[in-house]
Order: structure tokens, then C-alpha cells, then sequence
């Protein structure tokens, strides 16, 4: 018996009313899916971005050194912004000269910055047997598969809050401070190989009540998993009863 199954039999029966009828070990199904998607970092406008914004919807500017020159910063420091807002499409130069886009106008009067998107890619791990996503690293399938595993679902099946959800509970989005990436689309989803999460399944009577249930650990998460205990319950009591009692 391995250490983490020794702890987890010792902590099942510590209660002395419970007995181990039968300790099974399987592997529940995981689809490995990637995903492809664009996130934008959302960030509190500095300074010197509005006082640039400003000055180009007020007056014609051709350079950063003449900007430099009224606001008494570096040229570098200037050009650096300048590409940025070009890049992020708040700016445009017309006529040798910059001005405010639509979205430099509405950038301006919120006083955040919305930088250009980037591509992001991420794997996330599908149960079918749970119908979502669960959070942990799976492992080749060595053992006896689940019972009553269910068949995968096809991925043009999902939709894309779905993802998002997937996306979430590996925290791609966040807030932090002044900080906010979110994620802006999805724009890709690829199906790898299947993998499985091993588990631990605790078959028990407790003596005091004359009840039966299971305990499954899920190594996989880390943690027992209700959903697959209710599952093994709702099938199985009665075959159990028979089994285990029949004498």
C-alpha cells in the first residue's frame, strides 16, 4: 500500500463505526484540448500618455523632438510612446502631422490604456465524465478505466463561454492593481491525446446506520471528487448490498 492511500484509509477510518469493504483502483478519462486565444492588458494611462494625447487633439505636432521640447522630456522617451499608441491604433499621422483616432479619443476620456493584443495559448483537461473542466496534470492511462466513463464530447460541441471557463479556472485573467488582462477571443481549439486522472475508490459501510457509500479520490485535482462518488452510488448500492451482504 502505497503512503498516500495508507493516509487516506487511516483518516476514512478513524471513525471506528466505519469498516473498508474493498479499496478498487481506475483511471478516469481526461481529453487534453489546447487552446489559442488573444488577451489585451487594460492599464491605468500614465501621465505622460495623456499629456501626449492631449497635446495631439489640441495643436499639430510633426516630431517628437518638438514635443520633447514643450514638455521638457527626453526624445527617446517620446518616440517610445508614440509607437505604442501607433501600434495600439490611437494615433495616426495624416498630412505630417498626428491626431487622435476614435479610439485614442475614447482611450483619453476613460484615461486607460489598451495595449495592441497578443496570442496566448493554453491546455486545459476536459472530463466527460463531469461534463468540465478540471484542473490538475493527468497521466497516461495505465489502469482499468472508469466504469462509467462517459463518451468525449466533440469539441464544436463546446461554446465559447465554455472556454472562457476552461481559461479562468487556470487564472489566464486577472486583475492586478492598476492591471487587467481579460481575454479578448478565442481563435483556435485543438484536441490532443487522451489522457487519464488515476483514482482511489474507498468502498465503505458505516456500521452505526448500516449505510454504504464511496469515497474516491481523484489524484489528479488533489482532492475527493463528490461527482464521481455520487455517480458510483446512484448505479451501484444495490449490487453492493448483494455483494458485500449476502450472507
Amino acid at each position: 500500500m502505497d503512503a498516500l492511500e495508507k493516509r487516506l484509509r487511516d483518516d476514512l477510518l478513524r471513525d471506528l463505526n466505519v469498516k473498508l469493504l474493498e479499496t478498487v483502483k481506475w483511471s478516469l478519462p481526461i481529453q487534453v484540448i489546447d487552446i489559442e486565444y488573444e488577451t489585451v492588458k487594460r492599464t491605468k494611462m500614465d501621465i505622460l500618455m495623456k499629456m501626449l494625447l492631449v497635446a495631439f487633439r489640441t495643436s499639430q505636432f510633426t516630431s517628437a523632438e518638438e514635443l520633447s521640447e514643450m514638455l521638457v522630456v527626453e526624445p527617446l522617451f517620446i518616440e517610445d510612446i508614440i509607437e505604442r499608441m501607433v501600434r495600439a491604433g490611437m494615433i495616426v499621422k495624416s498630412n505630417g502631422a498626428y491626431s487622435l483616432t476614435e479610439t485614442g479619443k475614447q482611450q483619453l476620456e476613460a484615461g486607460i490604456y489598451v495595449q495592441p493584443p497578443e496570442m496566448e495559448e493554453s491546455t486545459v483537461h476536459y472530463s466527460p465524465s463531469h461534463g468540465s473542466f478540471l484542473v490538475g496534470e493527468p497521466t497516461d492511462g495505465e489502469r482499468e478505466t472508469y466504469r462509467h466513463a462517459v463518451d468525449s464530447r466533440k469539441l464544436n460541441h463546446f461554446r465559447d463561454e465554455e472556454w472562457r471557463e476552461a481559461l479562468d479556472k487556470l487564472d489566464v485573467a486577472y486583475t492586478d492593481g492598476n492591471v487587467q488582462l481579460v481575454v479578448q477571443a478565442i481563435t483556435a481549439v485543438n484536441e490532443l491525446e487522451q489522457k487519464s486522472a488515476p483514482c482511489i475508490e474507498f468502498r465503505l459501510h458505516q456500521t452505526t446506520d448500516d449505510r454504504l457509500y464511496a469515497r474516491v479520490w481523484n489524484m489528479m485535482t488533489g482532492e475527493w471528487d463528490e461527482t464521481l462518488e455520487k455517480q458510483i452510488m446512484e448505479y451501484e448500492l444495490v449490487e453492493w448490498r448483494e455483494k458485500y451482504f449476502a450472507n
